[in-house]
């Protein structure tokens, strides 16, 4: 009995302990399986976003210049490398003038800043951009940094090239357009629309009396440019084949025309093309023909920044004659037919002191006076459009009044007045009612450059990028960088910065610079032009190299000398 009642006890015990034993690894496992399901989903988060990853294949991602790009990004971000250009950028007109006389205005805001940095457009492992300082298109491995290949032209490149099909297309300031290998920068055609045109000094260099200035725009297999430069020359808006470079066929032409000068980013919808034309008015024109559409606005609507809507509403902007602060202008576009387009009748909306903007699922992204803010576009407009039709009819029923002499009836005097004051609280109830359009507004110090990425508001600054959820405009990450950061792409889950001084930045997920096993590294333009001895000093028969053509000539050997191990690449003539 005693002996039954011992063993009853060491199988209790046994059992007892063995149930120790099971909770003590249970919790001892706890955080190895916590961390396996962490892992888990951090990858899987990635592997998403890798597999949502996009191309930013031309300036501020598309044809419309939306900014936009549904692609998301993990953060925070950490620097993955930095280039650093031999030179700072060389904007086609550098700064403002010094004063309007005409106004007597000082401090004025640039009409024609398109191109004060390097501007990228992104493909799969690459970036390019165009040279306003060597004249020629570079292209940088994303993943390192590390230049590639360069490509020279006779004159400044001051857009990114148009990505497609492993083709790159770009204008310069030689007044050709160029299609290239994207792999490796050989040349597939040029095209020059106006042969024999002469060449003139523009800050210390020869360019073409017609430089192309509005990058090109690609779309339906026909490449569209315009070359331009002073209004009292002729300006040529064309359409060449994009396969061959050809100008003849169905769809394809050189319009000329005169009183115009083209400078910025082209746009294009599905049938009409927008021109910047810095100190003048915008212009809109046939994409199939190319015959002039209208003009938007009134005298002194200039700048050179745009952006269109998927439902055609024309933004633009940031500059204006005879007035110190920038500003974003909406022109009303219903079914690309406008109406009333010599007077300000088009015009919807004017945002004072505005410097970027965002359009996306009818939310409007803005910054102005020092806020990042959000707002309902079509409630905004709505208000806006209603405000206007009010005013104008206000300044008729005023010039009525003006109109009136000392014999004019009493009682249409006070019927005038009553309806004027009636106006004026109707238009003041409408203001009071504009603050609900918006959704949030927060303090932002990156007033320069604003794109989206996925749920994320990337904006530049002065040393600085941020990115701001676009629910409720918190800011989630913040970078340095060196220099004003007015160019933003977003590519392959990674953000690219360019600056004033010459710099392109890389952030990218952790993740990516685990896999990559890179440390941060800043890598300079590896272009030095040598003699031709010291040119041959690194010239070995026994290895391979990758030659490029230049298609100008050059009166001196130019060599990349190796970096990182790799191999260099001999700069030959044609």
């Amino acid at each position: 009995m005693n002996h039954h009642r011992r063993s009853q006890n060491k199988d209790r015990s046994r059992g007892q302990y063995a149930m120790q034993q099971r909770i003590s690894m249970t919790y001892r496992s706890r955080p190895i399986i916590l961390g396996a399901i962490l892992a888990t989903w951090l990858i899987g988060r990635w592997l998403h976003n890798w597999a949502r990853a996009e191309d930013w294949p031309t300036y501020r991602h598309d044809n419309r210049g939306s900014g936009v790009t549904t692609e998301a990004l993990v953060f925070p971000l950490e620097k993955a490398w930095e280039y650093q250009s031999s030179q700072v950028p060389r904007p086609a007109w550098p700064g403002p003038a010094k004063w309007d006389a005409y106004a007597n205005l000082s401090n004025l805001k640039s009409m024609r800043n398109f191109d004060p940095v390097f501007h990228l457009s992104a493909v799969k492992d690459r970036i390019f951009f165009g040279s306003s300082a060597d004249d020629a298109v570079h292209c940088l491995d994303a993943t390192t940094g590390i230049e590639q290949w360069i490509f020279f032209c006779n004159g400044p490149v001051r857009l990114p090239p148009t990505c497609a099909r492993d083709q790159l297309y770009f204008g310069s300031d030689d007044g050709c357009i160029y299609c290239i290998h994207a792999a490796n920068g050989e040349r597939i055609w040029d095209h020059c629309a106006v042969p024999g045109a002469a060449k003139i000094p523009v800050n210390g260099k020869l360019i073409s009396l017609y430089p192309c200035r509005t990058g090109v725009i690609l779309q339906d297999a026909k490449v569209y440019f315009a070359l331009s430069l002073l209004p009292w020359e002729k300006t040529y808006v064309c359409a060449v084949d994009a396969r061959s470079g050809a100008s003849d066929g169905s769809g394809l032409y050189r319009k000329e025309y005169e009183h115009m000068t083209a400078q910025g980013p082209m746009l294009a919808s599905a049938t009409k093309l927008y021109v910047s034309q810095g100190r003048q008015i915008p212009l809109v024109f046939d994409r199939t023909s190319g015959d002039l559409v209208a003009s938007l606005g009134s005298s002194g609507f200039g700048g050179v920044f745009g952006l269109l809507t998927q439902d055609s509403m024309f933004v633009h902007g940031h500059g204006q004659n005879h007035r110190t602060v920038g500003e974003l202008r909406f022109f009303d576009s219903q079914d690309e037919t406008f109406r009333c387009s010599q007077d300000e009748k088009d015009r919807l909306v004017t945002f004072p002191r505005a410097t970027s903007i965002v359009i996306h699922n009818g939310i409007v992204y803005l910054h102005a006076d020092a806020q990042l803010q959000a707002f309902h576009r079509g409630a905004y407009l709505d208000f806006q459009r209603h405000t206007n039709r009010l005013q104008h009819h206000k300044e008729q029923l005023l010039e009525r009044k003006e109109k009136f002499d000392a014999k004019a009836n009493e009682r249409d005097r006070e019927k005038l007045k009553h309806e004027i004051n009636r106006i004026n609280v109707e238009i003041a109830r409408i203001e009071q009612q504009i603050p609900s359009c918006f959704i949030w507004r927060v303090p932002s110090d990156c007033p320069f450059e604003l794109i989206m990425a996925g749920n994320t508001l990337i904006a530049g600054g002065e040393g600085k990028v941020a990115a701001y959820e676009i629910t409720t405009g918190r800011e989630v990450w913040r970078g340095l960088v060196a220099g004003r950061a007015y160019g933003l792409a977003v590519s392959q889950c990674r953000l690219f910065v360019s600056t004033d001084l010459g710099r392109v930045i890389c952030f990218s997920g952790q993740h990516l610079l685990n896999s990559a096993r890179l440390e941060c590294g800043i890598h300079s333009c590896n272009q030095q032009k040598l003699s031709r001895s010291e040119a041959l000093q690194y010239f070995d028969p026994s290895r391979q190299y990758r030659m490029i053509s230049a298609p100008r000539p050059l009166d001196q050997f130019q060599c990349l000398l190796p970096i990182l191990k790799r191999r260099p690449l001999l700069i030959s003539r044609l």
